[in-house]
């Protein structure tokens, strides 16, 4: 059961008795007749979810259901769940039950069909194709299904393409169709997925081979390695995880990297020989990996980090102050990401009333609860398949839902409320809190392998007021929000005023003040100080003053308003954390001397 056709019989027994020991791992009986299938609502949210691999897959599939028209098979196209997306070709000779089995919306997962060919190349993330009596359900021993996993250019597990037919039909050449159809699409995917900015390169160990689907695709933003097809990935010897952490140089370390019209031989890391066709972007930039604007950092060095790390899967955890910017940061990690495809799902942990947070994270069935939607609900961590899950307030979570999170985080499988069945999910996980996680973990508050799982690296993420660039953060900010489009000026007496302000409630108070200056401006506008809110004008120190011009009351009054903390202090009198710690040094050893 393997995408290779020569492999062994002992191989393909093997893996078959391997799907029907999963099958009844699932709870499933080999008479169970039920269909398992998605609510018409929630079919339309995974069809949207899913619009450019339908894009790019129905010309090929209906090229592919022309060409097996004599055999009176269809062409099926899944998601990663193995949910059905479409369905083309000649299914006369089917029975009536797997004509409706097979139309969009039908679950063919093995832990909802037992051992079949969307499910079991699913479970594989290869190719596979099962005959009559090898489906683990008696209903589909009429079936013949031969079907291949589909791999997203990011290297994600992007559903898969199948044919399936009667059983009393031969099928010498099906499995090999299917394959090729599936190489064509993931080709097509990833010269699809070329951004203005990225090189395009193409490998083959023929030169021949190039412009055809058994062609390598690779995309290099700069010198790194951003997406490929799985094709590039064989060829190069390396996994869909190393997509965002390899460069050109480390691909090919004796090349360089021009771009050519004309086929050229170039040789890998492992000495194999390929001949290549190389593109430049149409359009330049200059940052590798491409790391977050400076308007949205404060910490460069850990933009850099954090992108590499995201690109590769890798759980971050960033802690700071409630309202320090930790979703907005998340957010312009996640567009910048090779996630950027699928969606930001944002939950906040703290909020939720306890009973709902298990709803929200992972979905339910019909009827599950009193009071549930009559209709279901997907849940946030099936909405973040294929993209990021971001999890607030972490350390708020109730710890009896965080063995089920790490359950989920470990075999990427998510089990709604009501359903004995589970769902393949991928996906990457940003975790925020304000709290000491460690700290929790040995109040016993928080598990400590959760913990391991969500911080695989962690970062902390300053307070505003110590952000060096916040001048231009709030301009960002601010253009952001629509003020440019109106073509309302922040001046920059107004930009000093808010960048000296303590803003003890971080991004969160600073979008707010902006919100009140946007609603309260005409169009055309020119903001100055007193066009702010009382209180921010009236900042209980004055900012940007010499610290000579204040007395000791002025000192202590404000570390008592800041509650002593000597960062936020500086920050409100306008000096460095140093100056305050020397003036207040000499303070005590006055003090010491009047004694």
């Amino acid at each position: 059961m393997n995408a290779k056709p020569h492999v062994a019989f002992e191989t393909v027994q093997n893996a078959l008795q391997d799907s029907w020991s999963r099958s009844q791992h699932y709870g499933l009986t080999r008479e169970d007749d039920a269909f398992p299938q998605m609510p018409a609502a929630h079919l339309a949210d995974v069809l949207a979810n899913n619009a450019q691999l339908q894009t790019l897959s129905l010309p090929v599939m209906h090229e592919l259901a022309r060409q097996i028209a004599t055999q009176q098979a269809v062409v099926v196209l899944s998601d990663n769940a193995g949910v059905v997306l479409n369905t083309c070709g000649n299914s006369d000779s089917l029975e009536k039950v797997e004509r409706f089995a097979l139309v969009p919306g039908n679950l063919w997962s093995e832990c909802g069909r037992g051992t079949n060919a969307i499910g079991t190349a699913l479970a594989l993330d290869d190719s596979c194709e099962i005959r009559g009596e090898e489906h683990f359900l008696v209903k589909n021993r009429g079936l013949y299904c031969a079907a291949t996993a589909l791999q997203a250019p990011t290297g994600a597990l992007a559903g898969a393409l199948d044919i399936s037919g009667p059983a009393r039909f031969p099928h010498q050449q099906t499995f090999m169709w299917v394959q090729q159809a599936a190489r064509r699409i993931e080709h097509l995917w990833a010269k699809a997925s070329l951004q203005s900015d990225q090189w395009l390169m193409c490998l083959h160990p023929e030169a021949t081979g190039l412009d055809t689907p058994d062609e390598g695709v690779l995309l290099f933003s700069d010198n790194l390695l951003m997406a490929a097809n799985r094709i590039a990935l064989h060829y190069l010897r390396i996994t869909p995880a190393q997509l965002g952490l390899l460069t050109f140089t480390h691909l090919f370390p004796q090349a360089q990297q021009r771009s050519s019209r004309c086929p050229y031989p170039i040789t890998t890391a492992h000495n194999d020989q390929f001949w290549c066709q190389l593109t430049a972007p149409t359009q330049r930039h200059v940052s590798v990996p491409q790391a977050a604007p400076v308007t949205l950092w404060p910490l460069q060095q850990e933009a850099t980090k954090a992108l590499r790390l995201l690109n590769a899967g890798v759980s971050l955890c960033i802690t700071g102050e409630t309202g320090c910017g930790k979703e907005h940061v998340s957010r312009s990690l996640w567009q910048q990401s090779q996630w950027r495809s699928g969606r930001f799902v944002a939950i906040n942990c703290a909020s939720l009333p306890e009973a709902l947070i298990e709803s929200e994270l992972f979905g339910y069935q019909p009827g599950a609860f009193t009071g549930a939607n009559k209709q279901g609900y997907l849940g946030k961590i099936r909405e973040a398949d294929g993209g990021v899950l971001f999890l607030d307030e972490i350390g708020d979570m109730p710890l009896t839902l965080q063995s089920r999170l790490l359950r989920v985080l470990q075999e990427k499988e998510v089990t709604p409320l009501g359903e004995n069945r589970s769902y393949k999910v991928n996906f990457t996980v940003i975790c925020a809190t304000h709290r000491d996680l460690a700290l929790r973990v040995a109040e016993g508050q928080f598990r400590e392998d959760l913990l391991w799982r969500l911080q695989e690296y962690r970062f902390t993420l300053p307070a505003l007021r110590d952000w060096q660039n916040l001048p231009a953060f709030i301009q960002h900010l601010w253009q952001e929000m629509g003020g440019k489009q109106r073509r309302i000026t922040l001046s920059d007496t107004l930009i000093t005023t808010l960048s000296a302000h303590p803003w003890p409630g971080n991004v969160r108070q600073l979008r707010s003040v902006l919100k009140v200056l946007l609603a309260l401006a005409d169009d055309g506008d020119t903001l100055v100080p007193t066009d702010l809110p009382p209180e921010v004008r009236s900042c209980p120190v004055p900012a940007a003053l010499n610290l000579q011009s204040h007395d000791d009351a002025l000192i202590e009054q404000t570390l008592k308003y800041h509650q002593g903390n000597i960062s936020r202090a500086a920050a409100a009198l306008g000096v460095a954390r140093s100056t305050l710690y020397r003036r207040a040094a000499r303070a005590r050893d006055s003090e010491r001397l009047e004694d």
